[in-house]
């Protein structure tokens, strides 16, 4: 066999070359074997939190509405985009938290979450808007809504007449007009 043959010189250079290849190895080896974990640890985290949801329903039937409070603040906090604002929606339904600030925060933090897809993150403004609209923050709601009246979402239709309404609420029978306008030509 030719000592300058491609396969000696191929041998030779893993040969030469074997601890960097071994430690490539080793480190693409260790670094998949982490991105699995990540992804099976993510998948649990989702699992956990969507039991926890159905435990903290469960103790809202059961009349034990402090410890569903804890597991659906500690929902809010992981800020899991579906569990999150579902978790809010159940403490605000069920009167779990009274201080409007507190809740006011908690629907700043669900908003600001960056995963939430467009239209998730449009109803959860306009439940927001709904929720302060008896503070009448005509102009916080205004700042809320007008993302959505001004897109093709698909609550602009519901946005357009909770104005209509709230205007009509607080006797500003023009405003209330504008909208209920906009809402009869959008259809």
């Amino acid at each position: 066999m030719n000592i300058n043959s491609p396969e000696n010189n191929f041998l030779n250079f893993i040969r030469s070359n074997s601890k960097i290849f071994i430690y490539s190895l080793s480190i693409i080896f260790i670094s998949l074997l982490i991105f699995f974990w990540y992804l099976n640890n993510k998948e649990n985290n989702k699992i956990v939190i969507s039991d926890n949801y159905i435990q903290a329903q469960s103790l809202l039937k059961n009349e034990k509405k402090d410890d569903a409070k804890k597991i659906l603040l500690d929902i809010i906090e992981k800020n899991n985009s579906p569990y999150s604002s579902l978790a809010l929606f159940l403490v605000i339904e069920n009167k779990l938290v009274e201080n409007k600030s507190i809740v006011l925060g908690y629907f700043d933090k669900i908003i600001d979450n960056n995963n939430l897809q467009k239209e998730d993150l449009n109803l959860i403004k306009f439940k927001k808007a709904i929720y302060i609209s008896d503070l009448k923050n005509e102009q916080e709601i205004l700042k809320l809504l007008n993302p959505i009246i001004n897109s093709n979402s698909v609550w602009k239709n519901h946005v357009l007449k909770f104005l209509g309404d709230f205007y009509t609420s607080n006797n500003q029978t023009q405003k209330a007009n504008q909208y209920y306008s906009l809402l009869s030509n959008n259809n």
